[in-house]
């Protein structure tokens, strides 16, 4: 086979986009190499931070279950029980500002990024604006929009199983 099959947008030469030039960083070896560390450095506490939302997360159902098996085994007492569901909705309130401070964090390590990546070369620029801000940040509050419910959910099935054994 000696044709070869051509894109639909390959109609002419003429449509071609110019070449891309790729225009070096302005920093000195020494501040690029800094500016790479730091770099290195907020993904890495992104990524930690983020672990550490989905642990909170599984850490927090985790005691809901715990809660749940106490109250079920318990002698069914409404105060022990009514506890119990305070403790939970206590727990869930502070994971769920852990989860936000650490959103926060987040946010301040990709502040940084976006300063550092305006110093490196255009061709890198190009590649890290590929996913757009908007659409980053909309997957980010979808997530922690998820782990909030989730924990709520699991706040309210606790109750709902404790509070059938008032006084039984």
């Amino acid at each position: 086979m000696a044709t070869q099959s051509r894109d639909i947008d390959d109609d002419t030469e003429d449509d071609a986009p110019a070449p891309f030039e790729v225009e070096a960083s302005d920093l000195d070896e020494t501040t690029h190499a800094e500016c790479l560390v730091l770099y290195r450095d907020s993904e890495d506490n992104i990524r930690f931070s983020k672990g550490l939302q989905w642990k909170t997360l599984g850490g927090t159902l985790a005691i809901f279950a715990i809660l749940g098996v106490a109250g079920i085994n318990s002698d069914h007492r409404e105060s022990y029980l009514k506890t119990l569901i305070v403790i939970s909705w206590a727990i869930s309130a502070g994971a769920i500002y852990a989860i936000s401070i650490l959103q926060s964090w987040q946010n301040t390590e990709r502040e940084k990024l976006r300063r550092i990546v305006g110093e490196f070369s255009n061709l890198f620029r190009m590649v890290y604006r590929i996913k757009s801000r908007t659409e980053a940040n909309i997957h980010r509050y979808i997530l922690l929009a998820f782990m909030v419910i989730t924990m709520l959910i699991g706040n309210y099935v606790l109750a709902t199983i404790l509070t059938p054994l008032f006084d039984k």
